[in-house]
Parts: structure tokens; C-alpha cells; sequence
């Protein structure tokens, strides 16, 4: 996301309260696109075609686009994470010839791993109806492209194009789902709809995507290479990135298959109890994302940068030292104030907990756990945006052990509070957030404090910005 850093900066600089506003704007879409796509179309289709369909069918409708969501996450993710990764290094060495190539290896990478995972649940876990594993297998397809196209178009350089995309896309995806609503077509064609609007945002940013570097896709032999040169120099970045995704759902599917869960219509499970208040405590992390990935595009890319440009231009060792010091310290600085932030936020639904479980229809039973799921979520943000600091210094095996830690504890404790009463549901989520939190900060300061060793001796020098 590199070029993104250009329009964030801009924006960030304008002398009048829109600019910054419009950059964490545009720096939540860029960090949670697809995730808030899903968010507002399902809340403003829920709203419109509930009294159309009916209470069950507005619920298969749901959670056959939560499981779309979650599958597509978990199968795009170890492939995107290195496709990226080969992105960077093809730019960094001004071979942009490659660029289509790598994007269009990625696609069909993605494509064919979500086809795999996809399969495997809707036709023989579940064995849902034919329309219902059509419908769901193609929906994750199509998302899937999506994770894809957001992830490459960082190095666009078109910053409004992408938000432009994803709120064309979502008009599009909610008219058509509530148009099917409206002529009683029930909720697969609801879920059709509404990956009709995800298929026009991938086509809009792959259309910037391909303006931007015209160089024909003659052959995918090259990036092959390149993919399989990389998987073998940082296997631990795709076992990393498959880990943080799958951690981002086993709490859910854990409880979804315990004696919490329940089955729609369709035959697809899930846990309403469990779901909804985590739902809500999950989007409490979106303005720290947001403000996450506008210092890191702006005040930390400028750091990192100078660091790295005090060693090419041969800097004496103590203006490197300097450098790195100053990077150290501008990294901790950024993190601390966007904790405060999110804090102050977590705080606030935590107090006001009652009062939002009663706005948006919950039960008062589930009031703990949306508490619980909201301090959960804010050391779950520490524990993102530190793991992601430690793939910009290339501790790539750190991150990896970080990520199944994480996955392995909260695998653990939800497996352990499931068999208590349903206020404790949230206690698993939060403990292992926590302790995740903490150990990924202890981690990042640890590699911020041996910079200098890392770059001179480790393995950090291929992590120059490009």
C-alpha cells in the first residue's frame, strides 16, 4: 500500500477538518473494504427486505454472506499475503513487466484454494441444497477477487478510485438484493445480487490496477518462479497469514458446532447469541485500523524510509543509529496514541453496553459478552498492527509464531468457556487477546531494539521500501 501513502499524506496535510477526516476515511475502506461492504449491506438489506421475506429467510440470507466472508478470508489470505510480497520485490526492482503477471498468478492462486475450502464446507461438511453451495462457492470466488484486487491496487496511486469502487459496488450489490427481495425471489438470489456489486468493485479496481501498468500478461513463468522462490525463502509469511485468518473465525466456529449452535433454513449453522454482540465489538476496531494504516502510509513509511536511505547513501554509523532510534521511537509513539484512542472508545461500550444491546434488538443475556468481545477487540487491534510492523522489518518466522499462538489459545479457551454459561462466552476471545496483545508489543520492541543487528547481519535488508 505503499502509493496510498501519497493520497493520505495529502489529504492528511490540507489545512481544514475534511482532509484528515477524508483520509481515515479512505485508510478504512483500504484496511476493511470488503469487511465493511458486508457490514452496511447487510444491515441496510436486513432493514428493507426483512418485512418482504420473512424473519428465517432474512437469516439464511445472512449467514450464507457471513460464511461467504469468512471462507474467502481464510482462502485468499496465505496467497495474497505473498503475492504482495512478489509484488513489492518486481517494483523494487523496476520490473514492472511482471506486475500482470504476478496479479493474475495471485487470482488464480486465490481462486483455486477458495474453490477447494469452499467446496469442502457447503457440498461435504454441510451438504447444503444445490443453489444454496452454487450460490455460496461463487459468492467466495468473487470476494475472493476482491481481497486480490484491494491488496494490489496499494501501488495505484489512486486513492479515490478505490473508495469510489467499493460505494458504487455496495449501491449496485444492496439494489439488486433488495429488488430480489421485492419480486419474492427469497435469499439466494439476495446473495446473487449482492455479489454482482462485489464483482463491479473488483472490476473497477482492476481496471485502475491494469491502466496503471499496461505491460501485457505474456507469461505466468516468471511469476511462478517468483512464488515459488519466495514460499521457499519465507515460508513462514503464508503459514503466518493462514493462521491470523483462520484466528479471525475458529472462536465463531467453534461455538457455531457446541451446543450453542443453530441451523437455518438452508442447513448452514451458526450461534445468533454469540454472533451478534462479537459482530458489534469487532467493528469497534475499525477507526484504529483506519488511523493504523494512515501513520503507517505516512509518519512510518517517511521513517523507515530515511532509515534505510541513511544506509544507501553510506551514512556514517551514527547518523544509521539515529535514524533507527528515530524510527523506534516515532513506531512506539504512533502505536501508544492510537491505544488511547481505541481505549477511550472500548470504554465508552463497555459503559454503554445496555443501552446499545436494547438498539439494536439484542438479548440482555448478551451483554457480557459484548463487553468481554469489545476489550477482546481492542488488545486483538495491538495485536494486528504490531504483527504487521514486524513483516515490514522482515521478522517473518516472529509473526508466523505470533499468529499460531494466537490461533492456538483462543482455539483453546473458546473450546473451554463453550462448556459454560452463555454471559462467559466471551471470556476465551478476550483472554487470548490479551495475552496475544502483549506478546506481539514485547515482540516488535524486541525487533525495534535490534534494528541495527537485523539489517547488518539478519536477513532485514530485503525489507527496503519500494
Amino acid at each position: 500500500m505503499a502509493g496510498i501513502g501519497f493520497e493520505l499524506r495529502r489529504l492528511s496535510s490540507r489545512d481544514e477538518i475534511l482532509g484528515p477526516v477524508a483520509a481515515v476515511a479512505h485508510a478504512a475502506i483500504v484496511a476493511a473494504g470488503p469487511w465493511l461492504y458486508t457490514v452496511m449491506a447487510i444491515l441496510v438489506i436486513g432493514e428493507a427486505a426483512s418485512p418482504l421475506i420473512g424473519e428465517d429467510a432474512m437469516a439464511t440470507f445472512r449467514v450464507l454472506v457471513v460464511y461467504v466472508f469468512s471462507l474467502s478470508l481464510v482462502g485468499t489470505s496465505p496467497v495474497a499475503m505473498v503475492g504482495t510480497r512478489v509484488l513489492a520485490d518486481s517494483l523494487y526492482r523496476r520490473q514492472y513487466e511482471d506486475v500482470r503477471s504476478v496479479f493474475v498468478l495471485t487470482l488464480l492462486a486465490a481462486s483455486a484454494a477458495t474453490a477447494i475450502l469452499s467446496c469442502l464446507v457447503f457440498v461435504l461438511l454441510l451438504r447444503v441444497p444445490a443453489d444454496v453451495a452454487f450460490a455460496g462457492i461463487a459468492g467466495v470466488q468473487i470476494v475472493s477477487m476482491v481481497w486480490v484486487g484491494l491488496a494490489f491496487c496499494g501501488a495505484v496511486r489512486d486513492y479515490l478510485q478505490v473508495t469510489l469502487a467499493f460505494v458504487t459496488g455496495l449501491l449496485a450489490g444492496v439494489g439488486l438484493a433488495v429488488t430480489a427481495a421485492l419480486h419474492g425471489y427469497g435469499p439466494v438470489p439476495m446473495v446473487w445480487g449482492l455479489a454482482a456489486g462485489f464483482m463491479i468493485v473488483f472490476l473497477w479496481l482492476t481496471a485502475r490496477f491494469a491502466s496503471t501498468f499496461p505491460s501485457p500478461c505474456r507469461s505466468l513463468a516468471a511469476a511462478q518462479a517468483a512464488f515459488t522462490a519466495r514460499l521457499r525463502c519465507s515460508p513462514s509469511l503464508a503459514i503466518g497469514a493462514t493462521a491470523g485468518a483462520v484466528s479471525v473465525w475458529i472462536d465463531k466456529w467453534i461455538i457455531w458446532t457446541s451446543g450453542y449452535g443453530e441451523r437455518v433454513e438452508a442447513g448452514l449453522i451458526h450461534a445468533p447469541l454469540y454472533d451478534g454482540p462479537m459482530f458489534i465489538a469487532s467493528l469497534t476496531v475499525v477507526p484504529a485500523l483506519a488511523l493504523f494504516v494512515t501513520s503507517l502510509e505516512t509518519t512510518f513509511f517517511d521513517r523507515y524510509r530515511a532509515y534505510f536511505q541513511a544506509i544507501d547513501t553510506h551514512a556514517t554509523l551514527k547518523n544509521i543509529r539515529a535514524q533507527g532510534r528515530i524510527l523506534e521511537r516515532e513506531t512506539t509513539r504512533t502505536l501508544a496514541n492510537i491505544m488511547v484512542v481505541q481505549t477511550a472508545l472500548c470504554v465508552i461500550v463497555v459503559l454503554t453496553a445496555p443501552a446499545i444491546v436494547e438498539a439494536v434488538g439484542l438479548q440482555f443475556r448478551q451483554i457480557g459478552i459484548l463487553r468481554m468481545g469489545t476489550v477482546g477487540a481492542l488488545f486483538q487491534y495491538l495485536f494486528m498492527s504490531c504483527s504487521a510492523l514486524l513483516i515490514f522489518f522482515d521478522a517473518t518466522r516472529v509473526y508466523a509464531t505470533l499468529q499460531l499462538i494466537f490461533l492456538g489459545s483462543l482455539a483453546a479457551l473458546t473450546v473451554l468457556v463453550s462448556q459454560f454459561e452463555p454471559g462467559s462466552l466471551g471470556t476465551g476471545y478476550m483472554l487470548a487477546c490479551i495475552v496475544s496483545g502483549f506478546a506481539s508489543l514485547f515482540a516488535l520492541l524486541k525487533v525495534l531494539g535490534s534494528i541495527d543487528y537485523r539489517v547488518f547481519v539478519g536477513s532485514a535488508t530485503q525489507a527496503r521500501p519500494v
